[in-house]
């Protein structure tokens, strides 16, 4: 049964998703061939293509999770001989799931682009490499691929928070507000998340050491001590740590919205 939701997920969305992507990459490449020929300008427009596709893909996925949870369609779907969780975890897994491709084709388009750019102006794709390398290397490759992980972590996070979110939003004691009631919610979950973010960063000691030859390695320290120095004193030059507070927030913070959001759809949900 699992099987079959999760290919109906894909036949709700592939549509929508395989048009916007696809139109997506098309004026990415468009705009990039342009710029070997006029200059770096069309870049910005190429880039930004690119960009959305993510932030797209989010938008198609909320579309569908409300309009078959509890839109025209809820009926039909809370009518299949499935657990309202079992419906909430395979829409969040569908919906991760899209959203990592669509940000692997954001890279590899971004990549694309750069090298095709970079080769109309006598550059090799070894040295387009090269340079990315170095930039690797910044980093160190441990840190490099740390941040990647951190990267998806959050992606996730937001898969499930919007999902929470949305399914919250649609129980009995606020769904006379329509659409509305998530609208709302997520603002104030943002605020919220906005000084959660800050506090964790400075107050969490996890972090990301930084110096002159760049990024260090990951280190048992907050903030806190930067930014007091930073605030007494406004000589006091760069922090040497970016507190990554956020990421096991984030992980303790998921776990609780995937736990409130299948009990949501499991036990409140209301389609009146």
């Amino acid at each position: 049964m699992i099987r079959t939701l999760f290919a109906q997920e894909f036949r709700i969305t592939r549509k929508w998703l395989f048009t916007s992507v696809g139109i997506a990459l098309l004026v990415a490449l468009a705009a990039f061939a342009l710029a070997m020929f006029i200059g770096a300008l069309p870049l910005i427009l190429g880039v930004f293509a690119i960009g959305i596709i993510t932030p797209m893909v989010m938008g198609i996925l909320v579309a569908s999770y409300w309009r078959t949870m509890y839109g025209s369609e809820g009926y039909f779907t809370m009518s299949l001989p499935v657990r309202g969780r079992t419906l909430y975890a395979v829409k969040v897994a569908y919906g991760l799931l899209a959203v990592l491709v669509s940000a692997v084709i954001t890279v590899l388009a971004t990549l694309a682009g750069v090298l095709l750019f970079y080769r109309s102006l006598g550059a090799s794709s070894a040295e387009v490499f090269e340079e990315i390398g170095k930039l690797i290397d910044v980093f160190g490759l441990g840190v490099f691929w740390f941040l990647v992980v951190c990267i998806v972590t959050q992606l996730a996070f937001t898969v499930i928070a919007g999902a929470t979110i949305m399914s919250v939003g649609a129980e009995g004691k606020f769904n006379h507000l329509g659409f509305g009631a998530p609208v709302i919610g997520a603002i104030i979950f943002y605020v919220i998340m906005q000084i959660v973010s800050f506090a964790s960063m400075l107050f969490i000691p996890f972090g990301l050491k930084i110096d002159e030859a760049g990024a260090g390695p990951i280190v048992a320290q907050g903030m806190w001590s930067d930014f007091v120095a930073s605030v007494t004193n406004p000589d006091a030059g760069d922090p040497g740590v970016i507190g990554l507070g956020i990421v096991p927030v984030s992980i303790v913070l998921a776990i609780v919205l995937a736990w409130w959001g299948a009990r949501s759809v499991d036990r409140r949900t209301s389609l009146r």
